[in-house]
């Protein structure tokens, strides 16, 4: 089992590194539940988490994981990274530092996914412009 939870969270850092929504959505079962940040309504089904991935990626819009951590016990992970969002339309971005929880089926599928940051989990890199965030706006995103 652990293999398949650590295979599942490598996946997760691939797909987000090379922007592959394809490989994002196989790694969901088709009812799982996302929760991104925790406290926003929750993405039920694989449409709500296409949606999602979308909405995350619009035009000119990257989100690449580094300082990457992964910690996994029986069929749960634990993801801990910094994911460097960037829009190359107008050179703004921000890095937040995430902890992500995952539950993973005996099919290697997620079927449960839990994004924790806040406000003070986002830094500004000195080196592009500011994309403006507001929480509860990106909880509220439907």
């Amino acid at each position: 089992m652990k293999k398949l939870v650590q295979s599942a969270l490598d996946n997760y850092v691939l797909a987000y590194s090379n922007n592959d929504k394809e490989l994002f959505l196989s790694l969901w079962d088709s009812a799982a539940i996302f929760e991104d940040p925790v406290g926003a309504v929750p993405c039920e089904g694989l449409e709500a988490i296409s949606e999602f991935w979308d909405f995350g990626h619009v035009a000119g819009m990257t989100i690449k994981p580094t300082n990457i951590k992964t910690i996994v016990c029986s069929n749960e992970g634990i993801l801990q990274a910094v994911m460097e969002v960037r829009n190359t339309s107008d050179n703004s971005g921000m890095n937040i530092s995430i902890v992500d929880h995952f539950v993973v089926n005996d099919e290697g599928k997620i079927i449960s996914g839990r994004a924790f940051w806040d406000e003070d989990s986002i830094a500004q890199p000195s080196n592009i412009d500011s994309i403006d965030i507001n929480v509860d706006d990106f909880k509220n995103r439907s």
